[in-house]
């Protein structure tokens, strides 16, 4: 049966590149050897998470690692895997992961595919994957060598599992500094967190301290129709159904009533927190956490606190 490996990165100063849903899902969706390969600058700190995983890990540590170093990692990867004969590669089904995954595709010359769904092992593994916006499926084959981008979730095993910490070096030539992207202007539909501020919200001014905190939360930031066309904020980071539709893993809803033309571009969010001064408000038949109070105070609190 074909060998399982996750790929994680893990860097101190970044939250990107390492997701614990699906490391707590390896188990269920696959029923090969399973193992998970991490990269990273503070394996001190992350070996007893994943020493609770349940699946047998490696961390490659190096205190100069960064996420940026994508050379470092590739190269390692191809030194792994290059004499191995029956393996998939899993990474997240992330912008970061998806660049990774097709690098070490591309390096080690085997199949790549992009956001796979269902996984099947018996007879033979194959994958789905969705074909554009349709309900249709693709069925792919994979081959004795590949590589995917997934997405699954599980409940934390919190089994004891075997973890070994590898020292590993860098070349000087590949060391790169991280620095966090700030989205509070952009990237919308591909944002992991996004402030949104509805008409509640009061004036135009009042979106400034909101911009504020979606720059402290690398955040972007988004509107409802009655915003954009007061003109508050620019048509483009309109959500709902006449424009955007988003899925964050966290969506914020400052002052916003939770008209269903607005909803329908967000519903979807896996997290959705909610303020408003309505009790009854919409919104908060959606929100997983709900605030009732004044969303100005709010957010000028988080921006104190933050």
């Amino acid at each position: 049966m074909t060998s399982i490996y996750y790929i994680q990165v893990e860097d101190r100063n970044s939250m990107d590149g390492n997701s614990s849903n699906t490391l707590a899902g390896l188990k269920n969706n696959f029923a090969g050897e399973k193992e998970v390969l991490v990269f990273s600058n503070h394996a001190t700190e992350i070996t007893e998470k994943y020493a609770q995983s349940g699946v047998k890990t490696t961390i490659y540590q190096n205190d100069a690692y960064t996420i940026a170093n994508f050379d470092a990692v590739l190269t390692k990867l191809k030194q792994i895997f290059r004499s191995k004969t029956d393996y998939l590669l899993v990474f997240d089904n992330d912008s970061l992961g998806s660049s990774l995954g097709s690098r070490i595709a591309a390096l080690l010359d085997i199949t790549f595919v992009a956001d796979a769904k269902k996984i099947t092992e018996t007879p033979n593994l194959t994958v789905t994957q969705d074909i554009g916006a349709t309900s249709a499926k693709r069925v792919i084959p994979l081959a004795k060598q590949a590589v995917i981008t997934f997405s699954c979730n599980g409940v934390a095993a919190n089994e004891p599992a075997k973890v070994d910490v590898i020292s590993w070096s860098l070349n000087e030539q590949t060391k790169q500094q991280y620095r966090q992207a700030k989205t509070a202007g952009n990237g919308l539909a591909f944002a992991k967190v996004v402030l949104a501020g509805g008409k509640g919200l009061g004036s135009q001014q009042q979106f400034k301290p909101l911009m504020k905190l979606a720059q402290k939360l690398n955040a972007s930031v988004g509107a409802t129709k009655a915003v954009t066309d007061l003109g508050w904020l620019s048509p483009e980071r309109m959500i709902g159904i006449s424009n955007l539709t988003v899925k964050p893993d966290v969506y914020y809803a400052f002052g916003i009533s939770g008209a269903v033309q607005h909803t329908s571009g967000m519903n979807k969010s896996k997290q959705i927190i909610a303020v408003n001064t309505d009790p009854e408000a919409p919104i908060f038949k959606l929100a997983n956490y709900g605030i009732v109070g004044d969303a100005n105070k709010v957010i000028s609190q988080l921006n104190d606190l933050l």
